[in-house]
């Protein structure tokens, strides 16, 4: 949901502080004007741009377009002439509603056809970050008319250096995307930076809105005694230095409240959700079995068996239904956005690929975002899952582990990813720490060939399972 709000500052911090700091060049009445104009320009302007499939290049040219307005902007406001310079915000803020529309465009706020809570709250953002820089516009409006004019003109050039680098960086990686500039490694490192850097300038734009707030105060005029000046001058003067503390205050809060959202977005809103560490496990004579007692806490207990191979082969199991048995369990891949997994959050499971939620009744059933199911028995006590079932989900799972495994010749244990030998007999990967002990294998593999049914759990026991395998959010 943050989400939503961050991509308004993202676009709009920047201008609307460098927008403030012309006070005197743009009346309020004007700069409403220049928003109204170059928010429907921007949209009219982006709906033509994604019905052509031009998104890519509408957006190069907004870039460059507000590179060339940032600069001359000075100049071109010197001029007393109005309607140049709402013709001329008009095009500023048309740019960076290009910028909002581009970074925002992949998270639609009503993509559903129910309004859901969600959508409720997300919106709710939308009109927080709006709402707030449009008061810290109208507060910065009367700091920069208080301080001195060479701190004004030197907050506006660092404004430019940063606003210009930004879109810089921005066109220039367009530019090499289209193949109209080339891509060299040292160019590509630079723009890689700046792009990288660029996600922190709220944080510098908040920063200079302090240090203006800081020299606001500075100018705060001392009260007078009233014995002096008398009552109406100094009612005069406290009512003065009230107004420039309540400005300075509410200043002060809007730049907080923003950056609160913000590092919550930035550090754990925007991070991804992590997988609970999987248990691994072995079957006993060929089978894997799960106790339901296990899942009666309704969280996800996620299990991995590793082949001798090294392959990782993660399933998890869970409870359907708070009120009674309801056992499940299915491989922690799913068929279209592939192995990274599913964490359970209340009676959701959510796929961390592609953030889809999945109710819990439908866990277990084929297609869509699902995890892949694959065949197991319940007897009321256990989910008894066969090994042959889970080996044949190796192909859904990228990750190659290292495993202790024991050289069939020699029985030495040895690592099967530091092996120098192997060879696949009857279905099974087996390993060797000398040619010699290959050589020999080779000649008769049934004198060496391991019974799977030998094998057994390498865990303590399913009570440490309940301690650290369990996801939420």
């Amino acid at each position: 949901m943050s989400v939503y709000f961050f991509h308004i500052i993202q676009a709009y911090l920047g201008i609307v502080i460098y927008l403030a700091l012309w006070n005197e060049k743009l009346s309020v009445k004007d700069f409403f004007i220049s928003v109204a104009a170059g928010t429907v320009g921007a949209f009219v302007f982006f709906k033509i741009a994604n019905d052509f499939s031009l998104i890519d290049e509408i957006k190069t040219i907004s870039y460059f377009l507000a590179i060339f307005l940032l600069i001359f902007l000075f100049f071109i406001f010197l001029l007393r002439i109005r309607i140049l310079k709402i013709i001329t915000a008009s095009l500023l803020i048309f740019c960076f509603n290009i910028c909002y529309r581009v970074i925002s465009y992949d998270f639609p706020l009503f993509g559903g056809e129910l309004l859901d809570t969600l959508s409720i709250i997300s919106f709710g953002f939308v009109i927080l970050g709006f709402g707030l820089v449009t008061l810290l516009y109208l507060l910065l409006r009367s700091i920069s008319s208080k301080i001195s004019n060479k701190i004004v003109f030197l907050s506006l050039l660092v404004m430019t250096i940063l606003l210009v680098l930004r879109f810089l960086a921005d066109g220039a990686l367009e530019l090499m995307n289209m193949r109209i500039l080339p891509t060299y490694e040292k160019s590509l490192s630079i723009v890689a930076i700046l792009i990288y850097r660029s996600s922190f300038l709220p944080y510098v734009y908040s920063f200079l809105v302090v240090c203006l707030i800081g020299f606001y105060l500075a100018a705060l005029p001392k009260l007078p005694q009233k014995s002096i000046v008398g009552t109406i001058a100094f009612r005069k003067t406290k009512a003065v230095i009230q107004k420039i503390f309540f400005i300075a205050k509410s200043t002060f809060v809007i730049i907080a409240l923003i950056n609160i959202i913000t590092v919550y977005y930035d550090f754990y809103a925007s991070k991804p959700p992590r997988l609970s560490e999987a248990t691994i496990v072995e079957p006993i004579d060929g089978e894997f079995k799960i106790p339901v007692k296990l899942l009666e806490d309704n969280n996800l207990h996620r299990f991995a068996y590793i082949t001798d191979a090294g392959n990782k082969i993660r399933f998890f199991a869970l409870n359907r239904f708070p009120d009674r048995a309801s056992p499940v369990a299915v491989f922690d891949s799913c068929m279209i956005c592939g192995d990274m997994g599913y964490i359970k959050n209340g009676d959701e499971l959510i796929c961390i690929s592609c953030n889809v939620r999945i109710f819990l009744p439908s866990v277990g059933k084929e297609g869509g975002c699902n995890p892949i199911p694959f065949i197991y028995e319940f007897d009321g006590e256990y989910i008894t899952i066969k090994l042959e079932t889970i080996e044949k989900g190796v192909n859904y799972f990228s990750e190659i582990v290292e495993k202790e495994v024991t050289d069939p010749v020699s029985g030495k244990k040895i690592i099967n990813l530091k092996a120098p030998f192997s060879y696949v007999y009857g279905g099974k990967t087996y390993f060797f720490e000398t040619e010699e002990n290959y050589r020999q294998f080779m000649k008769n593999p049934d004198e060496y060939a391991v019974d799977f049914k030998q094998t057994h759990w390498r865990t303590q026991g399913f009570v440490t399972l309940k301690d650290g395998n369990n996801d939420g959010i």
